[in-house]
């Protein structure tokens, strides 16, 4: 699989700090916009993520951001929420894990 970045998985522990899950190489697919609602104007940036590596610790609710990131300097504000995750074992080079994120 062809890879254009890395990406960091962060994950919220039962003390409330983020902890680094891993970095993964990956092919990060990203659309950046706004949706204009009555009450407002929402953020509506979402992005496709497909990670290679089937054995990736990655769940639903996690945050995901581009690049490789530290503990120290994560911003939650920075990253997309995790909302679908799919395991696609097919075999050999194609086996990847499909990452939805909002």
């Amino acid at each position: 699989m062809i890879t254009n970045t890395d990406c960091t998985i962060f994950r919220i522990d039962d003390n409330g700090s983020y902890i680094a899950v891993g970095t993964y190489p990956c092919m990060w697919q990203e659309v950046k916009g706004y949706e204009v609602k009555k009450y407002g104007q929402e953020n509506a940036d979402k992005a496709a993520v497909y990670i290679p590596d089937i054995t990736a610790d990655v769940r639903e609710e996690d945050y995901i951001i581009r690049g490789t990131v530290t503990a120290e300097n994560f911003l939650p504000e920075n990253a997309l929420v995790i909302t679908s995750v799919s395991v696609k074992d097919y075999g050999g080079e194609l086996n990847h894990i499909q990452v939805g994120a909002r």
